[in-house]
């Protein structure tokens, strides 16, 4: 009996010796492991404390000053009298965006929605200096406008990366001013590239990031992990108007031809192609038998331009431009606005069946009048006499005529038809595009216009948000 108690403390004491080593064990593999964790965590956290170090004097804060007109009536007057006379009001209001600096001598690119219209325009930085800037030159079919800081001090530059060659699942580091909170560092990933067709602005190439983005952050930096701006926050997706995750940001090489165009000339230069282009759909494939849907339509080509001298002819479906396929009008019109005049690039495209490259040298796009635009769901057009004759108004009609009204906005919604005319917006009278669009972009965005609409059977005046 003794020896088998004996036995069995022998037994117990080896098996608790082999568990207490077993832990000691395992704590020391979690120990040696932990450093090695330990220190990748660190060292990416000091990347992004190297990015932000490396941002902070470079990205400013935009506030802008602007005079603007509101027309009322008045509430007691209606009641008393039945009728009350419009009356406008001269009012001051400001909006909040970001920017950042782009040369040394004081250069500041930003979105153009951020800086529209406005009257002053002040930078600040995170220091809290705060200086007056005045604006170069805009882009609005970008979004993108160049301002000059008022002063002869040296300014730090961001450095442009190359927004071509990021990559889904990088990181994406968004810096700005969203909703009033100075000098905000935010970081994601890159969600997506491309995107294009979602009605945000008429040339549209974005980068997609999960970088928390708000009200506020427009026209801040999208940087990645070297500290190298690949993007221009513009842009959030979300019903509820604060971040859910998914912002755009306009690719920094489209950006940089702007700025350079801007700077150099005032205004932008734009490359130019000569094509008018339609997305493939299941019916157009079958049509002309195309093996794949992949890819853009041909629809038409300018006369003398370079599409034609690419020899591209109506009926082609353009599948790649250079390296980089193209499957959305969107995306090859966006593709070629990153790309300066005297570019030579190469069109590889189907014709019967056959696939086809041509070489050809983008040249400048011609500054032809422009007789139609689409503006907060309204498509305008010149007004001709047929126009005229067609729906019924009086030889001396004047306006614009409207050729399309989207459908589920605001101005659908009011009951604005096809064949109603525009003749005037806040009271100044429209006979061309560029006249409508010259106090359109004055318009603060969300701000209310006062239109005046004629029919044939009279004409009434309606507001209409931007």
């Amino acid at each position: 009996m003794y020896f088998k108690k004996s036995l069995l403390a022998v037994v117990c004491a080896l098996f608790l010796f082999s568990c207490s080593n077993s832990k000691a064990d395992s704590q020391t593999t979690m120990t040696s492991s932990s450093p090695a964790a330990s220190k990748n965590a660190i060292e990416t956290q000091n990347e992004f404390v190297n990015v932000s170090n490396k941002l902070k004097d470079s990205v400013v804060n935009i506030r802008t000053k602007k005079t603007v007109y509101v027309n009322y009536y008045n509430p007691i007057e209606q009641f008393l009298y039945g009728r009350s006379e419009p009356r406008t009001e001269k009012k001051e209001s400001g909006s909040l965006g970001s920017g950042f600096i782009i040369t040394n001598d004081g250069y500041v690119m930003t979105n153009n929605h951020v800086v529209n219209g406005a009257d002053e325009i002040f930078v600040k930085f995170s220091d809290g200096r705060e200086l007056e800037a005045k604006l170069v030159g805009n882009d609005p079919e970008v979004d993108i406008a160049i301002l000059k800081i008022q002063s002869k001090e040296t300014f730090k530059p961001v450095e442009f990366g190359n927004s071509d060659g990021i990559n889904v699942g990088q990181w994406a580091i968004a810096f700005g001013n969203p909703l009033g909170l100075n000098d905000t560092m935010t970081v994601g990933i890159v969600s997506a590239k491309g995107r294009s067709s979602l009605g945000i602005e008429k040339i549209e190439n974005f980068i997609q990031t999960d970088a928390a983005i708000n009200q506020g952050n427009s026209g801040g930096p999208l940087v990645d992990i070297s500290g190298k701006v690949i993007g221009i926050n513009t842009a959030i997706y979300s019903p509820s108007g604060g971040s859910i995750g998914i912002g755009f940001a306009i690719p920094a090489n489209l950006a940089v031809n702007i700025k350079d165009s801007i700077i150099r000339t005032g205004k932008v230069e734009r490359a130019f192609l000569g094509t008018e282009l339609q997305d493939l759909t299941p019916q157009l494939v079958k049509q002309f038998n195309l093996s794949t849907s992949n890819g853009i339509l041909v629809t038409n080509v300018s006369e003398g331009s370079p599409a034609e001298k690419a020899g591209l002819k109506s009926g082609d479906v353009i599948t790649q431009i250079d390296n980089s396929k193209v499957n959305s009008a969107s995306q090859l019109v966006a593709q070629i606005a990153s790309l300066r005049i005297g570019s030579n690039i190469s069109i590889t495209y189907i014709r019967d069946g056959k696939t086809y490259k041509a070489n050809t040298v983008l040249t400048k796009r011609a500054d032809t009048p422009v007789s139609q635009a689409s503006f907060s769901g309204l498509s305008l057009k010149t007004l001709t006499k047929q126009d005229i004759q067609k729906y019924g108004y009086p030889a001396n009609m004047t306006g614009l005529l409207v050729s399309g009204v989207v459908g589920n906005t605001e101005a659908a919604q009011i009951g604005i038809q096809p064949g109603m005319i525009v003749r005037s917006i806040n009271r100044v009278p429209v006979n061309t595009v560029e006249e409508f669009k010259k106090v359109y972009d004055s318009v603060q965005k969300g701000a209310s216009m006062l239109i005046l609409i004629a029919t044939p059977n009279g004409s009434q005046y309606i507001t209409l948000s931007k």
